[in-house]
């Protein structure tokens, strides 16, 4: 308050001097050239002042008045005061008019009333009409004794003359140390304002501020567009104390329309406003922020309480609290943004869950109650029903008991029913308390350990073993829709893993299937719940019954065995993308091995000749063939697969060849690259083919 106390002290020892020039004449010009006093400093300065029947009457004017920074120069200065009053202890003007022009504050015409008490060290100060920043705004300063108090108030205006943030951020920022005018760097500002404002202080120091900012079309973002307001209609309240390094604050911000992101949130006050409310302390020396009461509601989609303490960038002591929310309402705004990239990024959920957090001293807990979930993945992915229950996870050693069930549910295409997990949860794992089953299909998952943890860095991890109880093949190739299988699917599950975002299984996986078996190895998959999860796979097939085989594909009868590998198998989201693929009659295969005529008209098509030859020929007359040995070689590379068969023909590979006792026939295969698109197709027409036509 220097500046103003400067000023004001210097307007009344100029009236003061007045009266020691004023004879018993009614009137007195002076014009002086150059006058200083203090920080003030005036240019060809002219006081005319006259007695009337009301009082004296001043009009005073000067080319240049010059003031302490940062204020500055004031041009053109003219000065009136119809009713001053200059007594012995004090001088005062009640309606005064003072026009002047500032480079930063333009052309000003303003009415004023001011009171000196000098032997008080007393001075008050009253502006009405000061044009600032495309507004209006009054201004009353109280000097007493190093004691003061202020208000600055924007008056009511036109919407075309409404007072302007952005203009009232670069007014200011000159006059803030290097701190406080980086809180402002790389931001842009646009938005009309009304604004009251009180303040209390002693010397430089503000000892209490009482704030209420309001925006009608509020425009803001920051130079890297995480921040981002669009017409928000804005209502802010903000009480503050200061006591010496430490900042009492409350603060109450209502937003009634407008939008706004801060990443990755986005939120539209138009359809639902939303208002904080909060209290609390902050001490400048030590940068140590107390929040000890604060309430976020958000129209009717979630109410938050909290509580914190610590520094901007380390917390101490956190407490949240979410009461019973609707998920349909809280998941498209408050969830589904921070699940970008992961498989809960495109979910439909409904039901109701509760939350409460609490951080002291570096451990946590956490507790979320759930209410009759719904939860349906819009790929497809996964799904779950009528869930419900409560999760405690913490990080203390004590361990807390937890409870899940739900009525159903899907994985990809496969059903899975009612089940009941009995959890324990202690330094950020869990495990299971008793063995789990979950029902699929017509079969069982039974998990005898299972452990999970995640820690704050946000890493999971989780394995488990179990058996898989036999599920009968025909209602899991329904539901895959595959061909009709036949048989069990069942087994020893080894240890599966997860970590880093890839499932591992230690150990292989065994399927009885065709009376043959299939031995999975190097099973992995990576993003499993992602947009496009990788599959890595070795697979050995052994000592299949072709018979039971082709009967299930309707490839056309063939009778023997067949052994078969794919390595370095790779899936991407479920296609094949690279493998090599070997099949063939095992070489101590002692069976009879016959093929039918569809089997070879179907055979001969994959290897690229042309279909329905037998029929043509006298071999028509012939229902099966013998065989010695058959197989089909691919290995797939950039959608390419370079065919090969059980032996190299003059032109060609053998796809069959003959053998044993008559009739007996070769078949050759001639592509020796095959678009894989295009083997696809084959084999598409191959399975809805009605095999050759017999005459």
């Amino acid at each position: 308050m220097k500046i103003s106390s400067t000023w004001l002290a210097g307007c009344a020892a100029l009236l003061l001097g007045w009266q020691c020039v004023i004879f018993a004449s009614d009137s007195l010009k002076l014009t002086i050239a150059y006058w200083y006093f203090e920080d003030i400093k005036t240019q060809n300065l002219v006081v005319d002042l006259k007695l009337t029947g009301q009082g004296l009457l001043l009009n005073a004017s000067a080319d240049l008045v010059e003031l302490a920074h940062p204020i500055g120069a004031l041009k053109k200065v003219t000065l009136q005061c119809n009713k001053l009053v200059l007594l012995p202890a004090q001088t005062y003007c009640s309606a005064g008019k003072l026009t002047f022009t500032h480079q930063t504050l333009g052309v000003q015409k303003v009415d004023f009333s001011v009171k000196a008490l000098p032997g008080n060290n007393h001075y008050k100060l009253s502006v009405e009409n000061l044009n600032l920043v495309d507004g209006k705004f009054s201004i009353m300063v109280d000097y007493e004794q190093l004691n003061w108090q202020a208000s600055i108030n924007t008056l009511q205006a036109s919407q075309a003359s409404q007072a302007s943030l952005a203009k009232l951020v670069a007014l200011i920022l000159p006059y803030l140390d290097a701190d406080k005018k980086a809180l402002f760097t790389g931001w842009q500002l646009d938005s009309d304002f009304m604004l009251k404002a009180n303040l209390n202080g002693h010397a430089q120091q503000l000892e209490h501020l009482k704030l209420d900012l309001q925006t009608s079309a509020l425009n803001m973002s920051n130079k890297q567009g995480k921040y981002v307001a669009e017409n928000v209609v804005m209502d802010l309240l903000v009480d503050l104390k200061v006591k010496k390094q430490t900042w009492l604050w409350h603060t109450d911000i209502k937003l009634n329309s407008g939008q706004a992101y801060a990443e990755p949130v986005f939120v539209d006050f138009d359809d639902s406003t939303m208002s904080l409310q909060a209290k609390g302390k902050w001490q400048t020396n030590e940068h140590y922020l107390v929040i000890s009461d604060a309430l976020i509601k958000h129209a009717d989609i979630v109410q938050i309480k909290g509580r914190y303490s610590g520094s901007l960038q380390l917390s101490e002591t956190l407490e949240l609290t979410i009461e019973q929310t609707d998920l349909a309402k809280l998941y498209p705004v408050w969830l589904q943004p921070f699940a970008l990239g992961t498989a809960a990024v495109n979910l439909k959920m409904a039901g109701k869950a509760a939350l409460s957090f609490e951080k002291k001293a570096g451990d946590y807990q956490l507790s979320v109650s759930l209410d009759n979930i719904f939860i349906d993945d819009q790929l497809s992915r996964f799904g779950l029903y009528d869930l419900n229950g409560k999760i405690d996870w913490t990080s203390e050693d004590r361990a807390r008991q937890a409870q899940l069930d739900w009525q159903g549910g899907y994985l990809y295409t496969i059903p899975f029913g009612q089940s009941n997990l009995q959890l324990e949860t202690h330094l950020s794992s869990l495990q299971l308390s008793q063995p789990w089953t979950l029902p699929i299909l017509d079969g069982a998952l039974k998990i005898n350990e299972f452990n999970l943890k995640h820690s704050m860095e946000n890493k999971t991890q989780w394995s488990f073993d179990g058996l898989l109880t036999p599920i009968s093949m025909e209602s899991l190739s329904t539901a895959l829709n595959w061909p009709l299988l036949h048989g069990k699917l069942s087994g020893i599950i080894p240890k599966v893993s997860y970590t880093s975002q890839e499932v591992k299984i230690d150990g292989a996986l065994m399927v009885k299937l065709f009376e043959g078996t299939t031995i999975i190895r190097d099973l992995r998959l990576t993003k499993p719940l992602g947009p496009l999860p990788q599959l890595y796979a070795n697979i050995d097939l052994r000592g299949l019954d072709l018979e039971i085989l082709t009967q299930t594909f309707d490839f056309g009868k063939i009778s023997g065995k067949l052994d078969g590998s794919l390595t370095d198998l790779r899936l991407s989201n479920w296609q094949p993308v690279e493998f090599d693929a070997h099949f063939a009659t095992p070489e101590d295969d002692n069976s009879r091995r016959r093929i039918s005529q569809k089997a070879i008209d179907n055979l001969s098509q994959i290897g690229g000749g042309v279909g329905g030859i037998l029929s043509r020929s006298f071999l028509r007359f012939f229902e099966d063939f013998s065989y010695q040995k058959l197989g089909l070689n691919c290995k797939l590379h950039n959608e390419t697969c370079e065919m090969s068969g059980v032996a190299e023909a003059k032109q060609g590979y053998y796809i069959v060849k003959g053998g044993g006792l008559p009739p007996r026939i070769n078949v050759v295969g001639y592509n020796r690259q095959v678009d894989w698109p295009d083997l696809i197709e084959r084999l598409k027409a191959v399975s809805q083919s009605s095999g050759p036509v017999i005459q």
